[in-house]
């Protein structure tokens, strides 16, 4: 079972396939299927050989039932079953499937996982998210190790999009890696906090400074506001005599990165003198500013919810927010510069949630989110400042398989780390 958690926070983020339409989220999504399947066989056998049953009740077994339930029930009514079972066809992430995948996770994990086993799948995590800010920083200055292993090139030439302005390594949108990377950052501050050595406080403040060199980098706006909004609750609740001195560390750190590299922050005080071409959408550059399109695809959400009593009580149905929106479309949309773009998510977890399962769906999932809050305590404020990230950056944008995998086990990680 170690082994097989290890893998999933090992391989899900590293991996993405040139060979499929969707790179990414497909494939991560894919992996996380068959590693769970593995898991279920494993924990199975370890059942039959125990000749009981082998799980743990938790704080958190209610609320996950509620949520599962009422997507359950959304389902059942939904505009589109097919598309709220698997999910929407191009990433698949968000259907009531994965949802069912994430939930037999956290229980699993919690049901097998020890203190040592979970302190060691940090610690690979860690890993993991060093050798992605490295495939990132390398990416920045215009070296793609995706486009050496694809075309054998080792330059940014294979992406259509600006990668070397824009960072996203294995994650495929630059503010999906800086969800990823801030749900990770505080574990190093941490340990840098806590060390013993010299050598260990070296180590892990490079750790932190790589991963927030790489969160600069990506330039996500959403991912700086959860690092900025999470480093108060961190060193809030870490504040005493043994935290000034890292405090400060911290203070220069982060300034003094902020302001060398180019980023939003930077960019608000110091107007860019050059210029920068970047290829994407509108949502995110050029064309009608992104904070305005967000408002107006906000506004469909709400429409969607209201639109009906059905829609009102248990939503349009999961993954479903592409058919539905456009019943429901703001005409203030057919005035921006993505007038003709298909959009398949709110942009906001929170109204999607309530677009596509109504207000018992979301209900459910505050209710879930507040009860996952419980379980970290104050013993785990790393872990802590890391999930709650997560609700931050989601709020601007979408949950995808990376922060949807963190979402539910650094809850199960919290658990596993303090059960007596």
């Amino acid at each position: 079972m170690t082994f097989l958690f290890t893998s999933l926070f090992v391989l899900v983020p590293l991996i993405w396939l040139p060979w499929t339409s969707e790179l990414f989220e497909f494939n991560k999504l894919m992996l996380t299927y068959i590693i769970s399947i593995l898991i279920g066989a494993t924990w199975a056998i370890k059942c039959i050989l125990a000749k009981k049953i082998i799980f743990k009740r938790t704080i958190l077994d209610i609320p996950i039932l509620l949520f599962l339930i009422s997507n359950l029930l959304s389902l059942i009514f939904s505009i589109d079953m097919h598309t709220s079972w698997y999910g929407y066809y191009s990433r698949w992430n968000g259907g009531l499937l994965s949802l069912l995948t994430y939930a037999f996770l956290y229980w699993a994990y919690v049901s097998t996982m020890s203190k040592k086993n979970t302190l060691d799948a940090i610690r690979y995590s860690l890993v993991t998210a060093v050798i992605i800010s490295v495939y990132a920083s390398l990416e920045h200055f215009g070296h793609s190790a995706s486009c050496f292993l694809v075309t054998g090139s080792f330059d940014v030439s294979c992406w259509v999009q600006d990668v070397q302005n824009r960072v996203y390594a294995t994650m495929g949108q630059p503010n999906w890696l800086a969800a990823y990377l801030v749900a990770l950052i505080f574990v190093p501050l941490a340990n840098f906090q806590f060390s013993k050595s010299n050598f260990q406080r070296i180590f892990n403040a490079t750790i932190f400074i790589l991963l927030f060199l790489t969160l600069l980098f990506t330039k996500s706006r959403s991912g700086l506001l959860a690092f900025g909004i999470s480093s108060v609750v961190f060193w809030g609740l870490n504040f005493g005599k043994k935290s000034i001195i890292p405090m400060i560390i911290f203070a220069f750190s982060v300034l003094g990165l902020t302001f060398v590299f180019q980023n939003p922050i930077r960019d608000m005080i110091f107007k860019p003198t050059v210029v920068t071409k970047i290829v994407g959408t509108a949502l995110e550059t050029g064309g009608t500013e992104s904070g305005e399109i967000r408002k107006i695809v906000w506004k469909g959400a709400i429409n969607i919810w209201l639109g009906n009593v059905k829609n009102f009580m248990i939503g349009a149905g999961p993954e479903t927010f592409a058919q539905a929106y456009y019943q429901y479309r703001p005409i203030e949309h057919n005035n921006t510069s993505e007038w003709e773009l298909l959009y398949n998510k709110a942009h906001n977890e929170f109204l999607n949630q309530l677009a596509t399962t109504g207000i018992l769906g979301f209900v459910a999932y505050i209710l879930l989110l507040m009860m996952m809050l419980k379980t970290f305590g104050l013993k785990n404020i790393a872990l802590l400042a890391g999930w709650i990230t997560i609700s931050i950056t989601n709020f601007w944008g979408f949950s995808v398989v990376v922060t949807q995998l963190l979402l539910f086990l650094l809850p199960a990680m919290a658990i596993t780390l303090y059960d007596k």
